[in-house]
């Protein structure tokens, strides 16, 4: 949040300035630099005043340096000098300026309430200095007109004096305004992106209208032309071409100085918004906002400023939306992809998943060194329950028996899936021909012993089971997926042939 002015000479006389005593004096005293203006009008006092004796001049000087000296002493100490021996001596209404703006910086927890008062002072502070350095340096352009009508006498000369007085007032007044409003530009922007950061911005209503500055362009070129007639009339310019040569270099040095002054901060506003237009992709805040004073600017900022909130809010809804739109994509590819493998009827697996994940569990179990087991089992006289119940009995009579089979394996690591018809293949990794042989016994049992109702009712049904398995001792060459189901469909074959509900087990 730091004014960066220490790029120049003023910018590091700034900061020090606001480091060692306030910042409202730091301004001050930058913009009392703009005393040198009353330089052009002590020429033209010169140039139409004849005087007789050069003493009265050159005491007109020194009064006019310690007037303007004594002035700007009370400039300072209104806006701030007391500060150096902590001494709150400045006007009131600038003590929350150098009570919160620390080293040229503005601290992000200062309170909303704090920082809108300080926002509200620093977008009236060019025009308020530049009123005082009018209400002070007005005194000395009277001093000095009393002054020579009382050394000389003579109205006419004294008129001269006045208007030289008024040259380097208008002057004067104009660089301050300017000055003031360039050392204050950034600490401006600052607090600005913070109202706006807390969605509290809405703008100000201290602007002036960028004519005002093109004005000034024009009241400085007059004063130009003032000053070359009043030279050109005397007896110190005696060509043509000599005035020409004085008007040319008072408008180079006067009036291109302001023209500059003006176009700074008229290119720094422009940069400002070219930035923020720049990296409004990258930014999650809307920060066209511009440290001008000037209404049009400032009109263009806050519609920017709008308009980048508005669309980065629709960024966020369209990327928000995306997101969404992705995550529900991934969840209905996952559910898909569920069941396009998942048998509908009884939430087993289907023959698709069978081939594509048999041959993984076997190859795991075969690096592992571990056990592998398969069951193939089938409902007795399916086709009887059938006939007699109907499919939907049937269907309960599927359902049923794949619960039962889900109840009784490991849900982290067995599975199964639908071979065909009423027939079903049981997957039973890290376990041996043993273990599966006693798995299938006891799904039997219960099997044989679940009462199942369809329409009110009872359906009892059994099923018969072949069993086969492997383990870390068994031949890599006697394994294969065709082999463990030829073998567990053989023992299949071999239980139904011995009378049914039954488990017959071949080990490899």
């Amino acid at each position: 949040m730091m004014n960066k002015y220490n790029n120049n000479i003023i910018g590091r006389l700034f900061d020090f300035m606001a480091q060692k005593v306030c910042f409202t004096f730091a301004v001050s005293f930058i913009s009392v630099l703009g005393a040198s203006a009353a330089i052009p009008g002590m020429i033209l006092i010169w140039a139409t005043i004849p005087y007789k004796n050069p003493s009265y001049f050159h005491s007109e000087v020194i009064l006019s340096i310690f007037l303007l000296f004594i002035f700007a002493l009370i400039h300072w100490f209104l806006y701030g000098l007391g500060r150096l021996w902590d001494k709150r001596w400045e006007l009131s209404s600038l003590r929350a300026l150098n009570d919160h703006v620390k080293d040229s910086r503005i601290l992000p927890t200062i309170p909303t309430s704090v920082l809108k008062e300080i926002s509200d002072l620093l977008e009236r502070f060019p025009g308020r200095n530049s009123r005082m350095s009018l209400f002070l340096s007005t005194p000395v352009v009277i001093i000095m007109t009393v002054n020579n009508y009382i050394s000389l006498g003579n109205p006419l000369y004294a008129l001269y004096v006045f208007r030289g007085g008024c040259v380097a007032m208008i002057t004067y007044i104009m660089f301050t305004y300017l000055i003031t409003e360039l050392i204050t530009l950034n600490l401006r922007r600052e607090t600005r992106l913070l109202l706006a950061e807390r969605d509290v911005w809405e703008g100000t209503g201290y602007s002036s209208t960028l004519s005002i500055k093109f004005i000034f362009i024009i009241i400085l070129m007059v004063t130009s032309m003032v000053i070359t007639h009043g030279l050109a009339s005397t007896k110190v310019v005696h060509s043509a071409f000599t005035t020409f040569v004085i008007f040319t270099t008072v408008n180079v040095i006067v009036g291109m100085l302001m023209c500059i002054l003006i176009f700074v901060s008229i290119m720094i506003t422009l940069r400002e918004i070219e930035a923020a237009t720049i990296h409004l992709g990258d930014q999650q805040e809307a920060r066209f906002i511009s440290g001008s004073i000037d209404r049009e600017f400032l009109n263009t900022s806050m519609g920017l400023y709008h308009a980048a909130r508005k669309i980065i809010k629709f960024r966020n809804d369209l990327q928000n939306l995306n997101l969404s739109l992705e995550q529900k994509v991934e969840e209905r590819t996952e559910q898909i992809k569920v069941l396009s493998l998942t048998d509908p009827l009884t939430g087993s697996y289907n023959r698709r998943y069978l081939i594509e994940n048999l041959p993984g569990e076997i190859k795991k179990a075969q690096r592992y060194k571990s056990s592998f087991s398969l069951v193939i089992c089938d409902l007795d006289h399916f086709k009887k329950v059938n006939d007699k119940y109907g499919h939907q009995g049937g269907d309960e009579v599927l359902i049923t028996f794949v619960q039962s089979i889900k109840g009784a394996f490991r849900n982290d690591i067995d599975w199964v899936a639908r071979y065909g018809g009423e027939e079903f293949i049981i997957a039973l990794p890290e376990t041996s021909a043993n273990g599966a042989q006693t798995f299938a016994e006891r799904l039997r049992n219960a099997i044989a012993d679940k009462v199942i109702l369809s329409e009110g009712k009872e359906i009892r049904i059994t099923a018969s089971f072949g069993v086969t398995g492997f383990d870390a001792h068994t031949s890599t060459e006697l394994i294969s997926v065709e082999d463990l189901i030829r073998k567990a469909d053989k023992s299949l074959y071999q239980a139904k042939a011995e009378g049914r509900n039954r488990v017959v087990t071949c080990r490899m």
